[in-house]
Formats: structure tokens, C-alpha cells, sequence
């Protein structure tokens, strides 16, 4: 059996990177005008999921990714992370 090596998030990133980087110019420039005017139009938001604090907009993007990649029925589903635990009122 052959052995997994492990995928870390550098991996998913130099993937990512590739991919964007294989793209048709066009569509790279036309994403990096859309990634400005986003910043431009939500300064708060675009420097708050910049910044540390940004799970909410990391899951969206990653989501994104996956379901543009392949068709939905090979999707993994992924469950609802809660970072913070509710207590009942």
C-alpha cells in the first residue's frame, strides 16, 4: 500500500497559486480588478478577512474552490464549524 504523504495548507496554496497563475490573462486581471474594487468598496470587511480574524471568509473561498473544480456530486460535503460553543438561554 502505498503511503499518504500529508497535504498541508501550503499545498492547497501553491495549488491555488498555479492554477490562478495557468489562468487566461484576461481573467486574472479582470480577478485582481474585482479583488480592488471589493477593497475599495469594503474597505472593512476586504482588511478584516485579510487580517487574523478571517474563518467566516476562509470557508467561503475554500468552498468556492471546491465546488468550481468538479462537478457537485464529487464535492465533499463539509459540516457547519462552530468556533464557538452556545449555551442554551
Amino acid at each position: 500500500m502505498a503511503q499518504h504523504e500529508h497535504t498541508d495548507l501550503y499545498d492547497l496554496i501553491d495549488a491555488l497559486e498555479a492554477v490562478i497563475a495557468a489562468a487566461d490573462p484576461e481573467k486574472r486581471e479582470a480577478l485582481a480588478r474585482t479583488i480592488d474594487a471589493y477593497a475599495d468598496d469594503n474597505p472593512d470587511d476586504f482588511f478584516w478577512a485579510t487580517g487574523a480574524q478571517s474563518p467566516t471568509l476562509l470557508y467561503q473561498v475554500l468552498m468556492t474552490i471546491d465546488a468550481a473544480c468538479r462537478p457537485s456530486s464529487q464535492s465533499k460535503p463539509r459540516p457547519i464549524v462552530r468556533l464557538v460553543e452556545r449555551k442554551p438561554e
